[in-house]
């Protein structure tokens, strides 16, 4: 028949060295579910980075495996042998980063290190060296076994995993009229629970992404500048030149080759007038949108030579663009350099119009106040099927879709950044939130189909909706009005003993609240739990 199992997870550690000890270990877990386990509804689990690991990006392995399931186990086992394993950013090895962050976090460690016969053929004399660096460090703490051989091993880790478990169980059994979850909500900063929530303002406008936006756009300046074109008041007319070249007594045969040119120049015009041949002028907007950033930054230009783009035309092809004629159906005529010069010009425009999209979007951001919070159990034992209702003054928080939405043209970038903005990131004391609802996209690629591509439009409301899907996957919450409270509600399926869950979202404010109130139900505890909170600014 159902019942219900306390799980406890448990890490083993150990270089690549330790092989055999690692069977012994999975094998000893097992026999201790089976003689103890079962009696008192308790499992213990072993995890490990070869079953337990998935691949993943963005980030260091150690720091990736540390969020996916190391700091999560309730205890772990480590052994040493010859090697000490590879460095991290912050200890010597990932064995080593394991331990003390488990330690640290006040969670059981069985440290071995193995005393058996070593073969001098296969030793690392480096790596020997620093497992017996790290072995004198914590002879006086006594918190470690040494073993000479398998079966040694074997019998030891047996005894203490039993001494452990078996007392934690008899432990729980002798208070089982109090055992029960604790359930209540937690303030968090900087990863670590604090004693009142601390609210904090945001500074996207001053973030390296603003920074290097404007480093790009000083380089397109730069780049610009330094194309210089002739003067256009120093372009000598052709009829000046004809007359120049009569006037010097230039021979009749180079007159008349200067003049059959200009004939089939002008031939050449009448054929181009007929496919659209246009000049191309600087826009006024383009222009003060150019020249407002350059006097905003200092940027000192003469407008004359800076937007001198010489004789550019642009010329109306006559079947179209692209393989079937359905692109860009026309072309630049002029110089290279002139060529260059406006496409610079035209990226520099561009690249001008994302910056002012981003910094209006972070200035709404920045205008925002922030809290982490999270639903703990200090309890004695697990929960299930959890209801967390926030109450918060009607019009102070802004809820999901009130967030500010990015301009148009940067949607789509604004998409990868929602996770970043509005996730709360993993720590030692906190976990994240996993019952997120299952989202998937419904944005079109924007493959071209025999040449077709979607318009302007169309792509502008896919990245929309997709922005907009995505908000509403973070910010999971139902929403409700009731009594001049904003309230909104989730639900956290499972929650361990002694774990602390964020919400599933940062919680976005659009000013200070004096107090914060909420209400908890669960499957395991009979009554509703009601607290409050009062936020305090980060100074």
């Amino acid at each position: 028949m159902p019942r219900n199992v306390t799980q406890f997870d448990l890490l083993i550690s150990c270089p690549s060295d330790v092989k055999e000890e690692l069977e012994i270990i999975k094998g000893t877990v097992a026999d201790f579910n089976r003689m103890y386990g079962a009696a008192n509804n308790t499992l213990i689990v072993t995890k490990h980075w070869s079953t337990d690991s998935y691949p993943q990006s963005g980030g260091k392995p150690q720091n990736l495996l540390n969020k996916q399931f190391v700091l999560e186990c309730d205890a772990a086992v480590a052994v040493f042998w010859t090697r000490f394993g590879t460095p991290t950013d912050n200890y010597g090895s990932g064995t080593e980063e394991e331990i003390e962050e488990l330690i640290n976090s006040g969670k059981q460690v069985f440290l071995y290190f193995s005393d058996r016969q070593i073969n001098p053929a296969s030793l690392d004399p480096e790596q020997y060296k620093k497992v017996i660096e790290f072995r004198e460090r914590y002879k006086d703490k006594g918190i470690y076994a040494p073993y000479s051989d398998l079966a040694e091993f074997k019998k030891d880790f047996l005894n203490h995993l039993s001494l452990y478990f078996v007392n934690l169980l008899a432990n729980r059994n002798e208070n089982k009229s109090t055992i029960s979850s604790n359930l209540s909500v937690k303030g968090v900063r900087n990863g670590k629970i604090t004693e009142n929530p601390i609210m904090y303002k945001r500074s996207y406008q001053n973030s390296k992404f603003i920074a290097d936006l404007e480093s790009n756009i000083h380089s397109l300046f730069e780049q610009v500048r330094n194309l210089q074109l002739p003067d256009q008041s120093e372009v000598v007319d052709d009829s000046e030149k004809d007359e120049k070249i009569v006037a010097l007594g230039v021979n009749s045969s180079l007159a008349n080759f200067a003049k059959a040119n200009k004939e089939g120049q002008n031939q050449l015009k009448g054929f181009n007038s007929i496919f659209g041949s246009v000049e191309i002028t600087l826009q006024e907007e383009f222009q003060n949108e150019i020249k407002s950033f350059a006097e905003e930054s200092n940027i000192e230009l003469n407008y004359n030579d800076f937007f001198n783009i010489g004789e550019l035309s642009k010329q109306k092809q006559p079947f179209g663009g692209g393989p079937f004629g359905t692109g860009s159906s026309y072309s630049l005529v002029g110089s290279e350099d002139e060529k260059e010069k406006y496409r610079l010009l035209d990226q520099l425009y561009e690249k001008i119009s994302e910056y002012r999209h981003w910094k209006s979007y972070f200035a709404s951001l920045d205008s925002k106040f922030y809290i982490d919070l999270c639903l703990s159990n200090f309890g004695t034992s697990y929960d299930e099927d959890v209801d967390i209702k926030l109450y918060v003054k009607t019009g102070q928080l802004c809820i999901g879709k009130q967030l500010p939405l990015p301009d148009n043209d940067i949607l789509e970038t604004a998409i990868k950044f929602t996770d970043p903005f509005f996730k709360p990131n993993k720590s030692l004391s906190v976990i994240e939130y996993d019952d997120y609802p299952e989202y998937v996209s419904v944005s079109h690629p924007d493959i071209p189909l025999y040449g077709l591509t979607r318009s302007y439009e169309e792509k502008v409301e896919s990245h929309k909706e997709e922005y907009l899907d995505s908000i509403d996957d973070i910010f999971c919450y139902d929403y409700f009005q009731e009594d001049g409270f904003d309230v909104i509600c989730y639900k956290q399926s499972y929650i361990k003993q002694n774990t602390n869950v964020y919400f599933p979202s940062i919680i976005v404010f659009q000013n200070i609240p004096s107090t914060i109130h909420y209400e908890i139900s669960s499957k395991y505890f009979p009554e509703v739990i009601k607290g409050e909170l009062k936020p305090i600014l980060e100074e």
